[in-house]
């Protein structure tokens, strides 16, 4: 059985044992735990621990800065070696997330060893933080301590204020100079070293429907132009190079939604889809490490899960809400999915990049080809079930009158809306 829960008293000698293998990055741990462990058991700092088999194998301790009430520290995230691998960490790393979130926190930060860099660097990466700097001689003689935090804002973003948003937020408050803005551009300066440093050129996008490879040329004119050792372009909505280049880097909104979650963008045209999955599949597609799972089922702890449809739906885009609508018995919608990427492709081809993470098998997955022997593949993350369920005849009353469940639906932002605050998890102001 496998369960993610709050501490209880009776935690405490397997925890010491389990956060103690960190020893060999903190030599004075053990008088950080018994330090610790009364913050934790008088509710003065926060503790999740992973159960598997009655067993604790996973810990995530948290606390509020002293003096900053809207900035939390994740003091210890920690996984024993047999708990690794299996997504176990991600849900973990979630559901503290969504705590803190609920808890109205701005700011949450971490740090780590230097001996951990290439494991967790690129891990917290994934869920939106940025690497704010590296304390030399922090807890050990020669060696430095990794700082990362992410930064959580609480509002709708439209066009019209992304402009401002990405110069603020994306790089003023990550210490980066703005030397130079223009229209929807910015020249920013990052010192990397002791008198070095090196200039970016900053190209923000907010057409519906960018095209990368016709404005591309201009962008980098103007990069030269400026003595800009490189580019990164942030675009409202998705954006992609045919032919990658190593002097771009892209930022969409997908991107900016993960770095400043739960920060939403509000989409023009497609928000969304509405789409059926039987219940066989919705458990496991939408487990979001509330529920206790009989069996660590590896498919349903990934936080990235395939879907497979028909390819019919040409509009979906990265960034896009999936809705699941639940069949029977239940004949309901029950919570969304972020799509993250969208591929279509021939079914063997998915199939074998994307069997770790799809609920289907082969002959499955080749049940949604199209006469080409297409498949319509789309990688989903961010899952949440909602707060109540939105039955089919709450669906045809107040949101769509003629809904067919076994038709795909195209959401706009507005239906989206209407959807969220029928399920409970946004205001209805």
């Amino acid at each position: 059985m496998l369960e993610f829960r709050k501490y209880k008293n009776e935690d405490k000698n397997e925890i010491i044992k389990l956060v103690s293998n960190l020893k060999k990055y903190y030599p004075d741990i053990q008088n950080w735990l018994d330090k610790e462990l009364p913050r934790i058991e008088n509710n003065e700092d926060d503790c999740i621990v992973v159960v598997f088999n009655n067993q604790i194998g996973g810990v995530a301790i948290s606390g509020i800065e002293k003096g900053n009430y809207s900035t939390i520290k994740l003091r210890t995230f920690y996984l024993a070696e047999e708990m690794r691998g299996s997504g176990i960490g991600s849900y973990l790393l979630n559901f503290v997330i969504d705590k803190w979130i609920e808890k109205g926190f701005k700011k949450i930060f971490v740090t780590f060893a230097e001996e951990e860099v290439n494991e967790l660097l690129g891990y917290f990466t994934e869920y939106g933080f940025a690497l704010d700097g590296v304390f030399p001689l922090n807890y050990r003689d020669n060696t430095s301590e990794y700082y990362m935090s992410k930064l959580q804002v609480y509002k709708e973003l439209t066009e019209k204020d992304f402009e401002d948003f990405v110069a603020n937020y994306l790089f003023k408050l990550r210490g980066y100079k703005i030397i130079d803005r223009g229209h929807k551009y910015l020249i920013i300066q990052k010192l990397i070293a002791i008198k070095e440093s090196y200039k970016i050129y900053v190209k923000i996008i907010t057409d519906l429907e960018p095209k990368p490879d016709i404005i591309i040329s201009n962008i980098e004119e103007n990069a030269r132009s400026n003595d800009c050792s490189s580019i990164i372009i942030v675009s409202y909505y998705d954006f992609e190079l045919k032919n990658k280049k190593p002097n771009i880097k892209i930022i969409d909104g997908f991107d900016i939604e993960t770095m400043f979650y739960p920060l939403t963008l509000k989409r023009q045209k497609v928000a969304g889809i509405l789409s059926s999955v039987d219940k066989k599949y919705s458990d496991r597609l939408l487990y979001d490490g509330t529920q206790t799972l009989l069996i660590a089922d590896k498919k349903s702890l990934r936080v990235d899960k395939v879907f497979y449809k028909f390819p019919n739906v040409k509009d979906v885009k990265r960034g896009n809400i999936f809705v699941f609508y639940e069949t029977e018995p239940t004949q309901a919608i029950i919570g969304e999915g972020k799509i993250k990427e969208v591929i279509i492709d021939d079914p063997e081809i998915v199939f074998e990049k994307y069997d770790t993470k799809g609920l289907l098998n082969l002959k499955e997955v080749k049940s949604f080809a199209d006469k080409d022997n297409n498949v319509l593949t789309l990688l989903i993350g961010k899952f949440r079930r909602y707060k109540k369920k939105i039955p089919y005849k709450i669906i045809t009353d107040k949101l769509i009158q003629n809904y067919n469940p076994q038709s795909t639906m195209y959401l706009l932002q507005e239906d989206l809306d209407k959807i969220r605050v029928l399920g409970g998890v946004k205001d209805g102001k």
